[in-house]
């Protein structure tokens, strides 16, 4: 449930210049107004880790450089095709809205987190693959 007075329409209107491409633009609005950014904390240390839930995986965001690990990022972004990918630009709209949800955990649970978070990002790739060459 967002924690926003805004519609759904009312936010996308706020953010309609964050990007040229109306589809990107939409699973961004998507992602930030359904909940999909999350701020996973590790306490007692405050150590955080940005996530947004994608349509294969979850994607590691990190906003300061900014990062994703989606492929649309390595392709698009890295090639200077695009700007930014969903997840990227999700995570500038749900920051500036409030949207975030965050997770805390226990710092001892980081090293699993991260473990996990890995081997879906790569599990996508694998099935990616395999759908783009007939295996799967």
């Amino acid at each position: 449930m967002p924690k926003t007075n805004e519609s759904k329409e009312e936010l996308a209107s706020r953010f309609t210049n964050y990007s040229n491409d109306q589809g990107q633009f939409e699973k961004a609005i998507e992602a930030a107004f359904g909940g999909c950014v999350k701020k996973h904390v590790f306490l007692p240390s405050g150590r955080h880790v940005y996530t947004v839930v994608g349509s294969n995986a979850d994607e590691f965001v990190e906003p300061a450089k900014p990062f994703c690990s989606c492929e649309s990022y390595f392709y698009g972004v890295m090639s200077s095709k695009v700007k930014l990918c969903y997840h990227i630009l999700s995570y500038k709209i749900a920051e500036e809205s409030g949207l975030i949800e965050e997770v805390r955990f226990d710092d001892e649970e980081y090293d699993s987190f991260m473990r996990l978070l890995a081997s879906d990002v790569l599990h996508s790739r694998e099935l990616r693959k395999g759908k783009a060459t007939g295996g799967i």
